[in-house]
This record gives structure tokens, sequence and C-alpha cells, in this order.
């Protein structure tokens, strides 16, 4: 299986540094057979401490300042797969092993007019978009009705890969990524009224806690409502612009909480009317109770099963692998 790459992209506070850290979460509570493994020392501290900051200190990473190119391998179910050729052609059973860089920026990268040129210290995020094949967008609805800044990040990435995938030769007028739109703070009292004005709020009926989330179906819809709250009233073109720019089966969308909500500790159920995971500090904010990460893993396990869709000699699935056959995870 050939190395796949997954790039985070998002304006600054949209919550990179805090998805990486909710990942690890993610596959820990999962009861899917995905692990998520450091490749080298770096990786590892940095996730440790990560994780540390939401589950024992209970405070969020602190934004990203440089950049972090953080590698890990995605070890995956089972599977058995055709190998060789013709009548020495036989049946292997390996496991599924997804190689994933996720190049952590500072937000206000994407933002320079130019972009800062390459150096040992600081590579071109350009060059990280351009060598991943998928990419994880984060939109954080909240800093937008605040700010109303998220198109001004997105549009000039996307107009400066499309123009560097001309200069490289490539014809169509399609990106070749495939994209993850992940809206954040899903646990957010706004997001979620949002959402439950338009009808889009559902429950898990394997969840033991009855937590609401929105299918992948109607996240589009959660995310173009959303745009509408911006305060520039420009973010209505970012919907535009994905499609302008991404093959449409190539995008899905996801409303995602890093630490999901908060749990009633009697009925060890989610509580409508005492839902919030977060509490003010003097220092900012301060999670309340333990992480429960919503749809944190599920944008990365797509990405990752449309990735080895594309690679030589896919895999086919094992039995026990409990994901559907339409090539993408269960949600």
């Amino acid at each position: 299986m050939t190395q796949q790459k997954i790039s985070v992209w998002g304006a600054p506070g949209s919550g990179k540094t805090t998805f990486l850290a909710a990942l690890n979460i993610a596959m820990i509570r999962s009861n899917l057979d995905w692990t998520v493994v450091a490749k080298n020392q770096d990786s590892a501290d940095r996730l440790a401490a990560m994780t540390n900051d939401l589950t024992r200190e209970r405070f969020f990473p602190k934004p990203t300042t440089d950049v972090n190119a953080l590698d890990y391998v995605l070890l995956g179910p089972r599977r058995t797969r055709r190998k060789g050729w013709f009548f020495r052609r036989t049946t292997v059973t390996e496991q599924t092993r997804v190689e994933l860089s996720l190049v952590d920026v500072p937000g206000s990268v994407f933002a320079s007019t130019p972009f800062p040129g390459a150096t040992d210290e600081l590579p071109d995020p350009l060059d990280d978009l351009i060598a991943s094949n998928g990419v994880l967008f984060l939109f954080d609805p909240i800093r937008e009705s605040a700010l109303g800044d998220s198109f001004d990040y997105f549009h000039g990435v996307l107009s400066r890969l499309a123009q560097r995938s001309i200069a490289s030769g490539v014809s169509s007028a399609w990106l070749p990524h495939r994209l993850a739109v992940c809206i954040t703070k899903f646990d957010d009292v706004r997001v979620l009224e949002v959402a439950e004005r338009r009808g889009l709020i559902t429950t898990d009926p394997d969840d033991p806690y009855r937590m609401p989330k929105v299918d992948s179906a109607d996240a589009e819809e959660l995310f173009a409502a959303l745009c509408e709250t911006s305060a520039s009233g420009n973010s209505e073109m970012l919907l535009s612009g994905i499609r302008r720019f991404f093959r449409p089966e190539h995008v899905r969308f996801f409303a995602t909480s890093t630490i999901g909500f908060h749990v009633d500790p009697v009925r060890n159920a989610y509580d409508p009317d005492d839902f919030q995971n977060v509490v003010p500090v003097e220092e900012g904010h301060r999670i309340r109770g333990p992480v429960r990460p919503i749809n944190v893993l599920e944008p990365i396990l797509w990405l990752a099963d449309q990735l080895t869709a594309d690679s030589p000699g896919r895999v086919k699935r094992s039995a026990t692998d409990p994901r559907p056959s339409g090539g993408r995870p269960a949600l």
C-alpha cells in the first residue's frame, strides 16, 4: 500500500491542534479496530502532551505558533487481498496500514500574501497541501459569526493550489484531493440550536449516552446554514468554492466536537438542560468533564478509506470489518 498523506487546513482558532489531540482519544474510545501510532519521538511526545491537556488538565491545547509535521501510522482491521499474477495469484491476509502525516501550521500562514518562502524552519504550506492526498478543512462557525474571515483563508489557498496544479501539467479543473469538511464546536449551544431549527438532530442507537449528532448526509445542510451567520457575509461563498474546486464524490461533511457534551453523572446520559462541557475560567475555558469526541475519528477513517480505494492492490474487507461495503466507514 502506498503512503498517503493528510494535511490539516483552517483559519486561526478553528481547532486544528485540538482536533489532533482529540483524535487519539477518539481512537481509544472507539470499538473499531483502529489504532494511531506515532512514527517518531517528536510526534509521540506531542500526542501524549496534547492528550494529557484534554483528559487530565482539562484545558484546550495552546494554538499552534509554529509548523508541526506530526507523522503517524493508522493501523486498521485485517483484510484479505489478491497477490501475484495469473496462475501464481494467491490470497493473503494483512493488517490495514495507512501512513498519515498530519501537517499542522499556524492558521495565519494560510492568510499570508504571498505565502512565506519555504525554509528549513517554515516549509511552504502549499507544498504540504499539494503533496497530500486528503485534506481536513476545519470550519469554526463561532469564529465565523464573530469575525467572518474563513473565506479569506479558504479562497486564497484554493486559487494558489489550482494555479500550481495547472503549472505542473494537470489539465483538470478539479483538484485531486479528497476533502473532509469538519464543522467544529458542534457542542456549542449556538451551533446545536441551528441544527435543531433545521431538524437535523439525530441520535445513534448504539450510543449509551444518547448524545445528539448530525448525520454526515445532513452535515452539508448544516454547513450552509451556519455560513449564513457570517459576520462578513462572505462565507456563503465557501460552499460554492468547494463545489467549484473538488469533485462532489471527493467531498464529505462532518459535524464534529473535540470534547463532546457533558454527561449527567447520576443518570450517566446526555441532559438537554445541562449539556455544555466547558466552563469559563480566568485563563479562558476549562473542560468540565470527560472528553468524548464526536465525529473526530470518522473523517480520518473516511479519508483513509478513500485514499486506500485509490491505491494499487486495494484490499478487500474481511468479515470482521465493521464498515459497510460502500467504501465509507460506518457513522
